[in-house]
């Protein structure tokens, strides 16, 4: 007996067992941003797919009260420095409520980031698959266009954080703490799933 299925069904499908990209310069969609139970009231976990169908999270770190200046200017910097990545003007930042919505490809009018990513090393302990930077889209294709691969740190094997899961093909890995921000704003434990705050500008700006 015959079968059909609406393509749309698979917009946002990955594969199963979707293996880690090569080191390199990827576009990412946002998935979600959620805070899991045991991780730091201030740290909220960033979920990024790649083409391929691989994901994996990042965590971003929110500029809470009663930081000293430089740090929560420096988080609220990486904070921006994602905005932008995903495509988001200076205006529409200063001007914008900044809630997790604007992070998710779903709900922020279809805008992608792009990132500098490391995989983990296959066999070594303490290895993580890692987003190292983002970058705004003119970054990113100087980057591809140069064809110099981006190498692993040289702590991605020994003395990471014990934040993630080791790189197992099959499986979502999870990168170790990152310099990356969140939100402004004192903040307590979020419910599980994330923030539910309002919603970016509906500005759906083709990329």
């Amino acid at each position: 007996m015959s079968f059909s299925i609406n393509g749309a069904s698979f917009k946002g499908i990955g594969t199963l067992g979707a293996g880690q990209p090569d080191a390199g310069y990827y576009e990412v969609e946002g998935l979600q941003v959620e805070y899991k139970q045991g991780d730091k009231a201030d740290a909220r976990r960033l979920h990024v797919q790649f083409a391929n169908g691989f994901k994996m999270f990042t965590f971003i770190h929110l500029p809470v009260e009663g930081l000293p200046e430089k740090s929560f200017k420096g988080r609220l910097a990486a904070l921006k420095t994602i905005l932008v990545s995903f495509g988001f003007s200076d205006e529409q930042i200063e001007t914008g409520d900044i809630s997790d919505a604007w992070f998710v490809t779903g709900s922020n009018g279809g805008r992608k980031a792009y990132v500098e990513f490391v995989p983990g090393q296959q066999g070594v302990q303490g290895s993580y698959a890692e987003i190292t930077k983002f970058m705004d889209k003119a970054g990113f294709e100087k980057a591809v266009a140069s064809g110099v691969k981006p190498a692993a740190r040289q702590n991605n094997g020994g003395g990471v954080p014990k934040t993630g899961a080791p790189v197992v093909p099959g499986t979502v890995p999870a990168a170790p703490s990152s310099t990356v921000g969140g939100v402004v704003g004192t903040v307590a434990p979020a419910p599980a799933g994330g923030l539910r705050l309002p919603p970016p500008p509906a500005v759906g700006v083709a990329r």
